[in-house]
């Protein structure tokens, strides 16, 4: 079933303005309280796979399998996970080191609690689809 190109404009008007966010947003300029420890800690962690779950709602109209939100929650957290766990090939520059893992969003730290902000990127996003888009007459 294909969808409107409303829908496919604001997925990835959502996608891309994160992504843009997350990579240019000066958090330096910030650097006091707690609200910048929290954004350099875990605020791309929950950003990214919150963009990433609009990314897929794109294609969800060319892609079947893509139309069950718990398969776009699944994809857009199964991604930043297997990242996170693939960081410290990075970081120790053991066989991936071609690829910079602060340029995919990872920065450089280890971190399990990482896993929980993408948990928390994934419910957030998976919510406004269903709770709020579902009701936009293009979206379904």
């Amino acid at each position: 079933m294909k969808k409107s190109p409303s829908k496919i404009f604001l997925a990835l008007a959502i996608a891309l303005a994160l992504l843009w966010f997350t990579a240019n947003f000066s958090y330096g300029a910030y650097s006091d309280g707690w609200a910048y420890r929290a954004y350099v800690s875990y605020g791309n962690d929950v950003l990214l796979p919150f963009g990433l779950y609009f990314g897929l709602c794109a294609l969800d109209g060319f892609i079947p399998a893509l139309q069950s939100w718990k398969i776009k929650a699944a994809i857009a957290f199964i991604i930043p996970f297997t990242l996170e766990l693939l960081q410290p090939l990075w970081v120790r520059g053991i066989g991936l080191d071609f690829i910079s893992a602060d340029h995919l969003g990872l920065g450089f730290v280890f971190d399990p609690f990482d896993f929980l902000a993408y948990a928390l990127g994934v419910l957030l996003a998976a919510l406004t689809e269903r709770k709020f888009f579902t009701r936009l007459p293009f979206w379904s």
